[in-house]
């Protein structure tokens, strides 16, 4: 059976307002390397400036953090500070990334909340 010609086989396109997951080993090391960091009590914000129309956000935990459960815990409650309809909206055209390191493993949603906030308006990403 051949394929409908009207329908598109493009992927959708994220607006780009809306962040984006950050995957690649070789993006992480970029922001690492040549990006500018800004840190908080809580958590450390790194950004590169790409020239794309994409807002690319990673996010990394410490090792120190023991048990898996507490790192992915931790990275759902940031994954769900972008997340619409309320979610923070950062500029296109950087790569984030976003290590957590707090001192207890439980911490409340609302204080990872304000410390990001904090810290992207430090680093001028908010859109």
């Amino acid at each position: 059976m051949a394929a409908d010609p009207t329908l598109s086989t493009a992927l959708p396109r994220f607006p780009a307002s809306r962040a984006i997951p950050l995957k690649r080993t070789d993006a992480f090391r970029a922001v690492y390397r040549r990006g500018r960091w800004v840190r908080g009590v809580l958590l450390s914000l790194g950004v590169l400036p790409t020239g794309t129309a994409d807002c690319r956000v990673g996010l990394r935990t410490r090792r120190g953090l023991k048990g898996a459960v507490v790192r992915n815990r931790l990275k759902r409650q940031l994954r769900g500070l972008f997340a619409p309809p309320k979610g923070l909206i950062l500029k296109s055209g950087v790569d984030v990334v976003i290590v957590a390191h707090p001192a207890v493993p439980t911490v409340r949603a609302e204080a990872l909340r304000q410390e990001l906030v904090v810290l992207c308006r430090k680093a001028k990403v908010l859109a």
